[in-house]
């Protein structure tokens, strides 16, 4: 399916990704959890593609059902007691926009190699083999699982941002994995709230992203 096509999709599903959401949280009650039940889900969904246990569409919508329904548990468990829900309400469009363009253009991808019989891992095309599962495991993953933290920064940041507080800062983990942008965003230091970008946006790490916020 097309971005227009899946982004219209979506938004009449919406209610049911909000109650999904609701349902992880109830079960998974930290981001930790949640993104160790993620991973979980990952390998599952690989797997049933690679044992032909599951057809390519339904593959394509489960991904889909389970990026946008994770993001959004992640934003409710950084909200935590402070209006939850009208936190995932706000966060709606910020996840379509962040998730749903790079993973239909990875789905599109993805199936196009499959029906020829390669791979595209980045900027290099493999023969589509038994290693090649792998390496698509780890793409589904940095949709499903790694950006649970990212989507949970940014439920506290709303939550921050309702009750009062002023300023933020972002602090990077000075070593040699830190991308240049991370560091310069720490260096900045104390910023009025919400100048500030969330941990794996306009970064070179993305969803790998480990700077943390803090708010005064």
């Amino acid at each position: 399916m097309d971005l227009l096509s899946i982004v219209g999709l979506a938004t009449k599903r919406r209610e049911d990704y909000f109650s999904q959401a609701k349902l992880l949280v109830k079960k998974y009650k930290t981001r930790e959890l949640l993104e160790e039940r993620m991973l979980k889900e990952s390998k599952a969904i690989v797997v049933g593609l690679q044992m032909k246990q599951m057809r390519w569409e339904e593959y394509e919508r489960t991904l889909l059902d389970k990026t946008l329904t994770s993001a959004l548990a992640a934003v409710y468990l950084g909200a935590a007691d402070s209006n939850p829900n009208a936190k995932m309400e706000k966060a709606w469009p910020i996840i379509i926009g962040d998730m749903l363009p790079p993973i239909v253009n990875f789905l599109s991808e993805t199936k196009e190699n499959l029906d020829n019989g390669a791979l595209r891992i980045g900027d290099t095309t493999i023969d589509f083999s038994e290693q090649s599962w792998p390496q698509l495991l780890g793409r589904v993953i940095r949709y499903l699982a790694t950006p649970t933290y990212s989507f949970f920064s940014l439920g506290d940041f709303l939550r921050r941002e309702d009750q009062g507080y002023k300023e933020m800062r972002r602090i990077g983990i000075d070593d040699s994995r830190t991308c240049e942008n991370c560091g310069r965003f720490h260096n900045l230091g104390w910023q009025p709230i919400g100048t500030l970008p969330m941990p794996g946006r306009d970064c070179q790490c993305f969803d790998r992203c480990r700077c943390f916020i803090e708010y005064r």
